[in-house]
Order: structure tokens, then C-alpha cells, then sequence
């Protein structure tokens, strides 16, 4: 996975391996055509991000490679909430064979985040449990 250095206002940031940026021109490839589980953050880099994305990484980095995590790009965040009807952020949602299977809004606590994430990965989808293994990572 490459590594990604996220900003926003008031000086906090972010470098991860699991995190990559996503916009208008690799959107499809990143989200859509992607076979396995993709979690995208859609966030403004406002004074609760940092804290937000250090939660995401810590029950993210459990999952490795299994879970591909993606930052919506700051100038694509209109584009992004008008094309999937997202009322507010932050939002995640979580794409599975380019289908969204599962949502969540506002701020995420700990527990709150490792439940809706281990929930949709545990969704069975073609006969195949995305979750499996997953929950042995924590």
C-alpha cells in the first residue's frame, strides 16, 4: 500500500501506509472496480480529524491488507456527497465489489467504529464471508 500524508487546518496530520487519497481521477479504479472490502472516509480536515483518523487507523491497521482504507480528497468531497447522497460529514461508508453495504455518520468512538466495521465485513456476499478472519486481527 502506499503512503499517503493527509492535512488540514490548524496543523494536524496523518501519515499511514493503510490510507490512500481518493478523487475524481482514481476514484473508480480505487472504490468501484475493487474486488475486496474498501472503507471510504469522507471528512473534512476540520479539528476533530485527527483525532477521527487516528481511531480509523487504530482498528483499521488490525486488518492490513484485507481492508483498504480511502481518504476522500478535500476538493472532491462536493462531488462525492452529491453522487452517493451523503448528508453530512464526516460519513463512512464501506464498498464491497463496488457496492456500498454499509454506512455510518458523525463522529466515531472507538467500539462504535470496530462494531459497524466488523458487522459489514461479516455480511456474506456470493457465498463468501468478507469477515472471516477479521475478528481474530483484535
Amino acid at each position: 500500500m502506499t503512503s499517503d500524508k493527509h492535512t488540514c487546518e490548524g496543523g494536524c496530520s496523518s501519515t499511514n501506509r493503510f490510507i490512500r487519497s481518493i478523487g475524481a481521477d482514481n476514484f473508480v479504479r480505487e472504490v468501484l472496480e475493487e474486488g475486496g472490502p474498501v472503507l471510504v472516509l469522507c471528512m473534512h480536515r476540520d479539528d476533530e480529524f485527527q483525532e477521527q483518523i487516528t481511531t480509523i487507523e487504530g482498528i483499521c491497521g488490525g486488518y492490513g491488507e484485507r481492508l483498504k482504507v480511502c481518504l476522500v480528497e478535500e476538493e472532491f468531497i462536493g462531488v462525492f456527497k452529491k453522487r452517493f447522497d451523503v448528508q453530512g460529514t464526516p460519513t463512512f461508508m464501506i464498498f464491497i465489489r463496488g457496492a456500498e453495504e454499509g454506512r455510518r455518520l458523525g463522529l466515531v468512538e472507538e467500539k462504535t467504529f470496530k462494531d459497524f466495521v466488523s458487522r459489514v465485513l461479516s455480511f456474506h456476499r456470493g457465498g463468501k464471508k468478507f469477515g472471516e478472519g477479521f475478528e481474530a486481527a483484535f
